[in-house]
């Protein structure tokens, strides 16, 4: 599972290697820089590569009480070990720590996962006209599903 897995806060010096992670598991880096403070990142120190060699990453850009769960990789060596759930139990943590209490995210490509997490299904018009102003609504993902979560 992921014992042994230390999940941190994401600094500026991290951008590079959550560039490079996104990029490795076909995830769109673009607009992530001013929001990498908001990011959780997990290595491993087992990692093949040496442990600074990010495995898992995910972030949140925050818009008043309402968050976009953004950027949920983790390194195809290490998937389907339990750090994907990890990553987004601990952001949700995060969210609600920050005052929080509604999550959106869109996915073309994991929305059973969030399904087995607790996110529902919602129609893209239903999503506040704040979080819609995300380069993830307007322009990185136009038709993706979209996804939210009450926390």
């Amino acid at each position: 599972m992921s014992k042994g897995f230390r999940v941190e806060e994401a600094s500026v010096k991290d951008f590079p290697g959550i560039v490079a992670l996104l990029q490795d598991t076909g995830l769109p880096p673009d607009g992530i820089e001013s929001h990498v403070d908001n990011f959780l990142i997990i290595r491993s120190p087992q990692a093949v590569a040496g442990p600074e060699v990010l495995i898992g990453c995910v972030g949140l850009e925050v818009y008043e009480n309402y968050a976009l769960l953004r950027s949920l990789a983790v390194h195809p060596d290490f998937q389907r070990k339990g750090i994907g759930k990890r990553l987004v139990s601990q952001i949700i943590d995060t969210a609600k720590d920050r005052g929080i209490n509604q999550l959106y995210l869109l996915t073309d490509t994991a929305e059973k996962f969030f399904q087995s997490i607790g996110f529902d299904l919602i129609e893209r018009q239903d999503v506040p006209p704040i979080v819609k102003q995300s380069i993830e609504f307007t322009t990185l993902c136009p038709s993706a599903t979209s996804m939210t979560k009450r926390i």
